[in-house]
């Protein structure tokens, strides 16, 4: 014998269904949702103690040295899965000038020594590496850091998020934008 289903019995039923069908699509197995759960991780990755800096390199048998403005970031894979770091994961700009990254030297957390260069790091489920983004730079922009109020920012991207670190060159704060979803 069939029953008849009320209006409200049948309501309740059609938001049981859709209650499921919210849970499966935010189910652990989706990656990239996890990913962005992650508080504080842009696709990821935890980006912390930004420094910078700016320095001078002498190639071999070059006359002149090379001048940069440099960005160490600690980057730290909080996900399960790797992920590839390369120049391309950050936007530099100096008083809103875009430069372009020239040199991704990577460095074991806490190191002083000089780095490797890198196209491509990946940056495996718990490591955490120390990156420099190094820009270079004409003298003159050089020798008027510290000297004259230039603002320099890094913007790293990774998945579909980016955090924004900013340096005024006369002050020693740091500033880090909110975590943005693109």
């Amino acid at each position: 014998m069939s029953e008849m289903f009320s209006r409200r019995v049948f309501m309740r039923g059609l938001g049981v269904v859709a209650a499921a069908a919210a849970l499966t699509a935010c189910s652990s197995t989706n990656e990239a949702v996890n990913q962005a759960l992650i508080e504080g991780a842009v696709g990821g990755i935890v980006a912390t103690d930004c420094k910078f800096s700016v320095g001078t390199f002498r190639s071999a048998g070059a006359e002149v040295p090379s001048y940069y403005i440099g960005a160490n970031i600690t980057l730290n894979n909080v996900s399960s899965k790797p992920v590839n770091i390369t120049r391309d994961n950050f936007a530099v700009t100096l008083d809103g000038s875009p430069l372009s990254p020239s040199m991704l030297m990577v460095f074991d957390v806490g190191s002083t020594s000089r780095g490797s260069s890198y196209v491509t790091l990946t940056i495996k489920p718990g490591e955490e590496r120390t990156i420099q983004i190094d820009c270079d730079v004409n003298k003159p922009t050089y020798d008027a850091w510290g000297k004259t109020n230039q603002t320099v920012t890094v913007t790293f991207t990774c998945g579909n998020q980016r955090v924004t670190y900013t340096k005024n060159s006369r002050s020693d704060e740091i500033t880090v934008s909110d975590i943005e979803t693109l």
